[in-house]
């Protein structure tokens, strides 16, 4: 079903030249890459505003001064995210496995550190009932497996292609994760289990955006690019024609008028004026809130940009002079999950060969070295992996104390780490988005009928010219998936609109 609802739309797949008109893309982030790209390959003349001084969003790979590098912002791709493999493809990116549960890697809980598939020895620290001592995937099968089967394969694809008008799919998304597992567990086997499968952030999360994050990822292989994710933003740019992309554009208006719209703005601190035929605004809500329109947006949309909620989340990468943890735990990609400040902490995959028959990525694979001399050269960790409330405070510390408590945390994970490590580096992505507007939207109760219904419609109604994509409009929130299918149908809506063929159409048939 996964397949299905991710796959790249046919009717786009082989572009129809010879397109007129012009296209102001707001936004250079993966979204607003895969708009201009695709637009520009059926004629458009196209340009990209860019608020940063670099494209790619939520994308960005840092790289230390050896070359080691390691995602800040996304760093996964699912197998069944077509979109985004498609580009993947057909730019000739390398990729390879990424480890995304590995039995080896640990769990420090309750002042406890012991092995994943070791999680039995933490049930005397919990006051679990019977039904309660497993391992966290058969509790979160059994106890989310239902709800998600007792919707119909229609209404599965509906969660995803942003029907969220059926009945059933509304009392899932009218209650939060925390008020469902409630009624099923006690207070400590979710204390357990939330820590253990990294849902504890989802709480406040409407039990809808689970069920699709958990059934369309935790259950699938996934593989990561070889030179950071950052490397399909570059790609983009490169597969765009000389003068597209214009960086450090503030856009702060648009102005409809009788034949397009009326861009300002400022650039390098000078007054920015364009016009387009079409706009698409590919930027995220707390950003598109900042931009004026004239005439305004209808007064439902306007609340849903100010109303919808994004979560909050962080990253601290280090750079070591070796991997303590593959040489002293046989531990190969991956990630340790804590109820420490830290929250995650992920193994890179780089040296992970997987020694054992299944799907990359799941809990039944064992993984070794694929280069036992390299577990002894420089890498980079993602050292702490946070989310929400505890994102924010830990953002608010001093440089300093962030830096202690994060080796602090991992020296209870791995003792001695800290030797290991020459640098350090902290993203906390309310800062990075510029404008408080977190890591990603992730939709508390109620959230999809009273915002998703009217969040991206075309302005104006009656005679569309601003169109609308990113994340926050699909239904694979957080996921470069949903923003490249959300810009996928803003590219059909502006053809349309524009009167060019999505697809080329036989000669000679009736």
């Amino acid at each position: 079903m996964f397949d299905t609802s991710f796959a790249f739309p046919r009717a786009l797949l082989n572009p129809v030249a010879g397109a007129r008109g012009r296209v102001a893309v707001i936004g250079a982030g993966i979204a607003g890459l895969v708009c201009a790209y695709e637009l520009e390959r059926r004629g458009f003349d196209v340009v990209v505003h860019e608020r940063s001084n670099r494209p790619g969003g939520r994308v960005r790979t840092h790289r230390f001064w050896d070359g080691t590098h390691v995602d800040l912002g996304a760093m996964r791709i699912p197998g069944n995210h077509h979109c985004v493999l498609h580009y993947v493809s057909q730019f000739h990116l390398e990729t390879r496995p990424f480890v995304n549960a590995n039995p080896r890697a640990y769990y420090h809980l309750r002042g406890q550190r012991v092995r994943v598939q070791d999680v039995a020895v933490l049930y005397p620290a919990y006051a679990l009932r019977p039904g309660e001592r497993q391992a966290p995937t058969p509790v979160l099968d059994r106890l989310l497996g239902p709800v998600w089967r007792s919707l119909t394969v229609e209404q599965q694809e509906h969660t995803l292609a942003g029907h969220w008008d059926d009945p059933a799919l509304e009392r899932a998304a009218s209650v939060s994760l925390w008020q469902f597992v409630h009624e099923h567990l006690s207070q400590d086997a979710w204390d357990l289990i939330g820590h253990a499968s990294g849902l504890a952030h989802y709480e406040q999360s409407s039990l809808l955006e689970v069920l699709v994050d958990y059934f369309g990822l935790f259950h699938e292989g996934q593989v990561e690019l070889v030179d950071g994710l950052e490397a399909l933003v570059h790609a983009f740019v490169r597969a765009l024609r000389p003068g597209t992309l214009r960086l450090s554009s503030r856009i702060d208006e648009l102005t409809l008028t009788t034949d397009g719209v009326r861009i300002h703005g400022k650039r390098l601190g000078a007054p920015l004026e364009d016009h387009a035929d079409y706009v698409v605004c590919c930027v995220p809500a707390p950003a598109l809130d900042q931009i004026a329109v004239s005439p305004g947006l209808p007064h439902s949309q306007r609340h849903a940009v100010r109303g919808i909620s994004y979560a909050s989340s962080s990253k601290t990468v280090l750079h070591l002079t070796r991997r303590r943890w593959e040489l002293e735990d046989g531990i190969h990609g991956g990630g340790s999950f804590t109820d420490l400040p830290i929250q995650q902490c992920w193994y890179p995959s780089d040296n992970a060969m997987p020694v054992t028959d299944g799907v990359n990525g799941s809990a039944d694979h064992r993984w070794a070295a694929r280069d036992p001399l390299r577990s002894a050269e420089p890498t980079a960790l993602l050292g702490a992996y946070q989310w929400g409330a505890n994102a924010r405070r830990f953002a608010a510390l001093p440089p300093a104390d962030r830096d202690a408590l994060v080796l602090d945390c991992l020296e209870r994970l791995h003792p001695g780490i800290s030797a290991d490590v020459d640098d350090i580096l902290h993203c906390d992505w309310d800062v990075q988005t510029g404008m408080g507007g977190g890591a990603f939207a992730h939709l508390t109760p109620g959230e999809h009928t009273r915002y998703l219904t009217v969040l991206g419609s075309p302005h104006p109604a009656d005679d569309p010219r601003i169109f609308f994509a990113g994340e926050h409009l699909s239904g694979a929130h957080a996921w470069c998936q949903g923003a490249a299918r959300s810009a996928l149908d803003a590219v059909a809506a502006v053809l349309d609109r524009a009167g060019h063929p999505r697809i080329a159409t036989r000669v000679g048939t009736a």
